[in-house]
């Protein structure tokens, strides 16, 4: 049934081929090639099997051997001689070439019935078929008393019927001459007409269940080297997938390994970012504020001579200044004008000291940053320290109080030492 439905395939794509424009258009372009080789190359490529032409004589055999389209001398084998030697004798004339020729029973001309007839083009794809059942209607016979064969002559695309030669000869007539043929050890390929000069009229008047079942070489040879291309065909792409996968593979593994590498350069870069920071930690604390050996030297010079420091500290932005001073209220203006703090404000209440006739204070303020203090450095440098209100007091004071000053300035330098 498969092989059925693929033959009916098959002849269908013949048919549509045969009547193509391309097939049409292959066949000039070949021939206009095939015209411009030498006669030598052209029929050195035609393609030509080599072939016996068997002719059945009254009491004879005549076996002519045509070697790739050229005729040899025949043979005569005499039918009155013993079967084996009937049979050695046809033997030797089919096997003397390279490779088994078709063995063709050439019918004389005339034997031969043909006839032209005009069919629809949709019976070309099963014309024997058809034949078949016109041919009581064309010839005389039956298809059941005849052997034939078809082929296409002309085709009329526009019409839409192609024209058709049939050959054809009665089962009577050749039975007795193929069995004749039989018991001389001949198998026979095709039976066909031929003209005046012997050549043949390119038909095959032999059912195919009655022919020939040869080895051909070339087949097998063909089908082989198709098996290996198509062996080497998956070793080749199965080998290119391998390499593919093979350099997927190192791509993958490069990139792995890259990424290692990245990732170890990131870690690295993070840890070499967080040890500068630390590092640097100290070092930004330090810019940002002022040394504290300034602040005491600022406190110094804004505070009045009548003044001193008992306490000096500072804690992160923080400072605290503990003391004495004639009036601690009067310090809060004084010290806005340092450049290195700011917000000076009294903690707590102001207690007097009894011992010492002065205010205990508390003062606490901020560090300004060390942009703010550079700024601030310029205004305080262009206005000077306005003098203490105890100097102005000891320019009419007895020579004692006079001497009270210096050592006023003992206590607040003693003071800040303790301060530091």
């Amino acid at each position: 049934m498969a092989d059925t439905v693929l033959g009916r395939q098959l002849s269908r794509l013949r048919v549509v081929y045969g009547s193509s424009s391309l097939r049409r258009f292959l066949d000039w372009w070949g021939g206009e090639l095939v015209a411009l080789l030498p006669a030598r190359v052209r029929a050195w490529l035609a393609e030509r099997r080599d072939e016996v032409c068997v002719r059945l004589e009254p009491g004879a055999l005549l076996l002519e051997p045509r070697r790739r389209g050229v005729r040899g001398e025949p043979v005569r084998v005499d039918l009155a001689q013993d079967s084996a030697e009937i049979a050695r004798a046809t033997r030797a004339v089919v096997v003397a070439g390279e490779e088994l020729p078709d063995v063709v029973y050439c019918l004389a001309p005339g034997k031969l019935l043909r006839r032209t007839l005009v069919l629809p083009a949709a019976a070309e794809e099963n014309l024997l078929q058809v034949l078949g059942f016109e041919m009581d209607r064309q010839t005389p016979f039956t298809a059941a008393q005849v052997y034939y064969d078809a082929r296409v002559r002309s085709r009329d695309a526009a019409a839409k019927t192609v024209q058709v030669e049939l050959a054809l000869v009665p089962r009577a007539v050749i039975e007795p001459e193929l069995a004749a043929l039989a018991n001389a050890g001949l198998a026979l390929d095709a039976v066909d007409g031929t003209n005046v000069d012997g050549t043949r009229l390119g038909f095959n008047l032999l059912p195919a269940d009655r022919r020939a079942r040869r080895a051909d070489f070339w087949l097998r040879l063909d089908l082989a080297l198709g098996a290996v291309v198509v062996l080497l065909l998956g070793v080749v792409m199965a080998q290119s997938v391998a390499n593919h996968e093979a350099s997927v593979a190192a791509l993958r593994a490069a990139a792995d390994a890259q990424s290692a590498h990245a990732r170890e350069v990131a870690a690295s870069r993070t840890r070499l970012r967080d040890a500068t920071e630390g590092a640097n930690f100290l070092v930004r604390k330090k810019r940002s504020r002022p040394p504290v050996i300034d602040l005491i030297l600022d406190v110094t010079r804004v505070l009045p001579n009548d003044s001193w420091l008992q306490r000096l500290s500072v804690t992160g932005e923080q400072v605290q200044l503990q003391g004495q001073a004639k009036e601690a209220a009067s310090l809060i203006p004084i010290l806005q004008r340092s450049t290195l703090i700011e917000g000076p404000a009294l903690q707590g209440a102001i207690t007097p000291d009894a011992r010492t006739n002065k205010e205990q204070f508390l003062i606490q303020a901020k560090l300004r940053p060390r942009s703010a203090a550079a700024e601030a450095k310029p205004k305080a440098a262009a206005g000077a320290r306005p003098p203490a209100r105890d100097d102005v007091k000891d320019a009419g004071a007895p020579p004692e109080q006079k001497a009270a000053g210096p050592a006023g300035g003992e206590e607040k330098r003693d003071a800040a030492d303790a301060g530091r």
